[in-house]
């Protein structure tokens, strides 16, 4: 514990030398124009569904879950009266989702090379297109878990049906934790592919794991402090008027975004040897690594 605190503490001080404050800042500007285009998009695609009414619980427990408290409410507007939105409107939304998506991704890559302290190798052409392959590599495990998300009391209760009384706690307390699992194990899976992909030399899943359990876990922390901060004190309508809510979405991103690269800074302490694409050693300067051209 005492070596991990210790590597937490420097992968943060590297973040200050790094500039991912200033980087996470582009990332959250990016994230604030992806988030509010796809709601649009799953609003009306549940609505072109008729399922909107079906599930309006579940999605409005998991915004709870991620969202701050601010924000909840703006975002469950798209999702409130099941309105029919023009196609086109459909389409530019998704074009925006993705192509806002991927600048947060270059973002990320920008302060992962930094971690590593790899010069800049790509063009960007080459980083626009690795930037919408890992958006789009996302997509599939992030997709699965918000249709367990969506239909979670749906399966959890035809299993209290399908089960007797004596064992119905213990399946309900089986399926509230098999749910918690598959949500943690997916953040850490779509974290570990976005560390793996995100720079020019890649390393193997292993080496990546260690940052995106602890982007995953301080994700988690942040978002429960944050709330809980917003919730008791912080009054951003008061301040900000009808931005309010956007504004705590944004400082949301932007911490989301500082715990990403201070994972990558974590695995580039962790796994210092590993800079280049082959297993020579690395040299290194203060016990950090130095990029080698």
């Amino acid at each position: 514990m005492l070596k991990f605190f210790h590597l937490l503490r420097r992968a943060i001080w590297r973040g200050f030398e790094h500039d991912c404050f200033s980087i996470a800042k582009g990332a959250a500007y990016s994230s604030i124009l992806t988030v509010f285009p796809l709601l649009l998009v799953v609003a009306s695609v549940l609505a072109a569904s008729h399922t909107t009414e079906r599930f309006l619980g579940e999605i409005s427990s998991a915004i709870g879950q991620l969202m701050p408290p601010g924000a909840r409410a703006a975002a469950m507007q798209y999702f409130e009266g099941g309105h029919h939105r023009p196609s086109r409107l459909i389409y530019s939304a998704s074009f925006i989702t993705i192509m806002a998506a991927s600048g947060v991704m270059i973002s990320w890559m920008e302060g992962f090379r930094n971690a590593y302290r790899l010069p800049r190798e790509w063009g960007v052409v080459k980083e626009r297109g690795v930037a919408l392959f890992l958006v789009l590599l996302s997509f599939a495990p992030m997709s699965a878990a918000t249709l367990l998300v969506g239909f979670g009391n749906t399966i959890q209760t035809w299993l209290l049906q399908h089960s007797t009384r004596e064992i119905g706690v213990a399946v309900l307390l089986m399926w509230q934790l098999g749910r918690w699992a598959i949500s943690t194990l997916t953040s850490i899976a779509v974290i570990s592919l976005i560390y793996h992909w995100g720079i020019p030399r890649t390393q193997p899943f292993y080496r990546v794991l260690p940052g995106a359990t602890l982007a995953t876990v301080a994700w988690f922390l942040a978002t429960v402090g944050f709330g809980w901060y917003v919730t008791k004190y912080a009054n951003y309508t008061a301040i900000y008027g009808s931005l309010g809510a956007a504004i705590a979405l944004l400082v949301w991103t932007y911490i989301t975004s500082i715990v990403v690269l201070i994972g990558a800074e974590f695995n580039a302490l962790v796994y210092p040897r590993m800079v280049l694409s082959d297993a020579s050693p690395v040299p290194q300067k203060n016990g950090d690594p130095v990029a080698v051209r």
